[in-house]
């Protein structure tokens, strides 16, 4: 429904099942869209849905991807140096949160934690290794890797998926399918202009932009 509300008053609104091919190396954003939604009651829309445009202090909390991401550190650790789950930086930082919280991961204790990460993240990671990000599309089983896109075209990483895209990274994979769960009102404006100022105008003004993932058909 909401699509076809778009249509009324965008050029060019994409579909809700849009899917994108982007590469890896172009995620430098980050956003903790469910602990805000957590937090924020008029942010749990936002992060029920998909194909949103967003204006306002959501983007506020948008962040550069931190340079010590210690799933990805982690993931390293057991998968490429062979260190017990136990052992990793990843699974220290579980034991100091769950002496916080009453749970992690869905996890009450370290032994289920371990249970979880040897029993399901071992295959899946075996998986990837095989046969890489799988489209979401046409499968349900798959649950989709989401994305937010910001006002200049950055893509900016959300909650959800994130031990695909860490494991994608250790074992140097290049691109990701991704769904887009909402865009900056400003990128709207910007996909509205590529329709309307036409391919070798829309070049001339934003030569950056014109092979941009979210653009092409």
């Amino acid at each position: 429904m909401r699509y076809f509300f778009y249509k009324t008053i965008y050029k060019n609104p994409a579909r809700p099942t849009k899917e994108l091919l982007i590469d890896i190396a172009d995620i430098n954003m980050v956003i903790d869209d469910r602990s805000l939604a957590k937090q924020h009651p008029s942010y749990r829309k936002i992060y029920k849905t998909v194909n949103t445009v967003i204006d306002g202090a959501f983007w506020e909390h948008v962040k550069p991807v931190n340079g010590k991401n210690v799933k990805l550190i982690g993931f390293r650790e057991h998968f490429v140096l062979g260190v017990e789950w136990k052992e990793t930086t990843l699974f220290k930082q579980y034991e100091q949160e769950l002496l916080k919280k009453p749970n992690v991961q869905g996890c009450r204790d370290m032994h289920e934690l371990i249970r979880l990460y040897e029993e399901k993240y071992d295959a899946l990671y075996h998986q990837l290794a095989l046969e890489g990000i799988k489209s979401a599309r046409h499968n349900v089983d798959i649950e989709p890797i989401y994305i937010y896109i910001h006002g200049d075209g950055r893509f900016v990483y959300t909650s959800g998926g994130n031990h695909r895209l860490n494991m994608a990274k250790v074992l140097g994979l290049k691109s990701v399918p991704v769904l887009v769960r909402g865009r900056h009102a400003e990128w709207q404006r910007i996909r509205d202009e590529y329709q309307t100022l036409g391919l070798s105008a829309f070049e001339q003004k934003y030569p950056s932009l014109v092979e941009h993932a979210d653009l092409q058909p």
